[in-house]
């Protein structure tokens, strides 16, 4: 095992063989264990988790957002599943260039897309839940009723939102305390998250798509100037397909395909093969300044080709061949830096990840966000639901790939990953929170694993850094020697005071019977298992 030279704030992976779950925040990890332990699968437990996430972390998640997943049951392929939303039938480019918007605002109603989380949930749930729907949402509402405690992270992201959130007056009576943040410690209720949540289980997701919660969406956003429709809402549907993947190193690493954008992974790490990463210091200058030059090649692809595959046409074969890899490939340097110009890649937004394995090795990999930190700020009049704006992702653009069309799903950025090795077994369940982050988060976590011997917990913790928009961002963490060495060979580097997103990975060690989870200690929750 490769020993790391510094202190992590959370040093030991979770060792088990019953069950694990790995979550941002501890109420989730804990109830999603509770799911186990009563006889639930993981794909129970999973969910379990992600709408307790959408309560206690309303600054990342909540049941006005999208989720994306991958389901590995023991023994059969893994499926994917994108709960991305839709746009409204009327958002369109002639639209937006009548009104003279050239860009769609983070606070607009425009930016909230139908949510898709709710029914990818179900959708999940219908394919291979063992508990009854309904019993999934007991623990959500409960919390949501009779409060919880405001973690760290949380309560820095109220801080940080306060402004935003006071804009909008739904937000300003629900989402804040009497008009101020939430502090760490203090208690948050939401009765009508809770009323909300009740209603969903009880009477089906029905209530959210074509009843009275759809008409409260519509209406508070049709009131701020918002295009959507009831028939917008029962026209969001959940795809389901196979996931996509690429060999590395003898195993398969797969991602969900686009409109997210998994397939950015698999570029980076065709590359990072192809100039042989292994091969440098784990925490040396040529180990992060690789990483940044697979980002720019891999990000100008994202941004000039991708979007939803309904609407464009896009060729992943070429995109992942190894013509198209060597071509790249040799673009990059070890001693000076490759120029992709200007991207203008849209910035951060926030994000859950959790991951769950339980006794008989079924594996959840899955992804919850309401986009940027409390989404569009806006709050639903009865429901008390946070929307998120991930329509801000759209592009408005003539022709290109991400160019918002009513019924697209924009680009988006969260990406559950799975490790799969040449027996068809996972080895590995893992994802990166952190908007536009989260692919490089991902490499970064693998080449940590998979060529570095680092173990999960190990993995995750490690110093980051992003190439993004021209500037290298570096964590405070990241050594004095390897930030010279990167301003030397030519990166416009600076220290954040932030981090670099949060993540959570399960490793499942077979030979001994054994799952190894980490979480990130950037965020509030840990990984347990039983």
């Amino acid at each position: 095992m490769t020993t790391m030279n510094h202190k992590s704030t959370k040093e030991n992976d979770a060792v088990c063989s019953n069950g694990m779950a790995a979550t941002s925040h501890p109420l989730a990890t804990e109830e999603a264990l509770n799911i186990l332990k009563k006889g639930g699968n993981a794909v129970d437990a999973a969910i379990t988790a992600s709408i307790i996430l959408s309560v206690v972390e309303p600054n990342a998640t909540s049941i006005g957002g999208d989720c994306f997943a991958i389901v590995k049951m023991e023994g059969k392929d893994p499926v994917s599943y994108n709960g991305s939303g839709i746009a409204p039938e009327k958002a369109n480019y002639n639209f937006f260039k009548s009104k003279n918007i050239d860009k769609i605002g983070l606070t607009s109603p425009h930016s909230v897309t139908i949510p898709g989380a709710v029914d990818a949930w179900k959708k999940i749930h219908d394919d291979f839940g063992k508990l009854d729907f309904e019993e999934l949402f007991i623990p959500a509402i409960n919390i949501a009723r009779d409060g919880f405690k405001v973690t760290k992270v949380v309560a820095n992201a109220w801080n940080k939102s306060l402004k935003k959130l006071t804009e909008d007056q739904n937000s300003k009576k629900i989402i804040l305390n009497n008009g101020r943040s939430y502090k760490i410690g203090e208690v948050r209720k939401s009765e009508p998250l809770a009323t909300t949540l009740e209603s969903i289980s009880k009477k089906g997701i029905s209530e959210f798509y074509n009843g009275p919660i759809a008409e409260d969406i519509v209406n508070t956003l049709n009131k701020l100037g918002g295009l959507h429709t009831l028939e917008d809402f029962s026209k969001q549907t959940t795809i389901k397909s196979k996931t996509i993947s690429s060999e590395y190193r003898n195993i398969d690493v797969h991602q969900c395909p686009p409109n997210g954008p998994g397939v950015t992974v698999l570029i980076m790490m065709k590359l990072l093969q192809k100039l042989k990463i292994e091969n440098y210091k784990f925490d040396g200058i040529e180990r992060f300044h690789l990483e940044a030059e697979v980002t720019k090649q891999a990000y100008k692809i994202k941004e000039e080709h991708l979007g939803d595959p309904d609407f464009i046409d896009l060729n992943l074969d070429k995109i992942l061949s190894e013509e198209t890899i060597d071509e790249i490939a040799n673009k990059i340097s070890l001693n000076k830096c490759s120029e992709v110009g200007d991207l203008n890649i849209p910035n951060h937004p926030e994000t859950v990840y959790l991951t769950v394995v339980d006794k008989d090795l079924n594996t959840v990999s899955i992804i919850n966000s309401v986009c940027y930190a409390f989404g569009s700020a806006i709050t639903t009049e009865k429901t008390g639901i946070i929307l998120h704006n991930r329509g801000t992702n759209f592009r408005v653009e003539e022709n290109h790939p991400n160019c918002i069309e009513g019924l697209k799903r924009p680009l988006h950025t969260i990406i559950p990953g799975m490790v799969i090795d040449k027996n068809g077994d996972q080895v590995l369940s893992y994802g990166v929170m952190g908007g536009q982050y989260q692919p490089v988060g991902q490499v970064h976590v693998l080449n940590s694993i998979l060529d570095f011997n680092l173990s999960p917990q190990q993995a995750i913790s490690f110093p980051r850094a992003f190439h993004f928009n021209n500037i290298y961002k570096l964590e405070r963490t990241v050594s004095k020697d390897v930030m010279q060495g990167l301003k030397e060979i030519g990166h416009n580097v600076e220290y954040i005071d932030e981090t670099h997103g949060g993540g959570q990975a399960i490793s499942i060690d077979r030979k001994n019977g054994n799952l190894i989870g980490g979480s990130d200690p950037r965020k509030d929750g840990y990984a347990k298992g039983y």
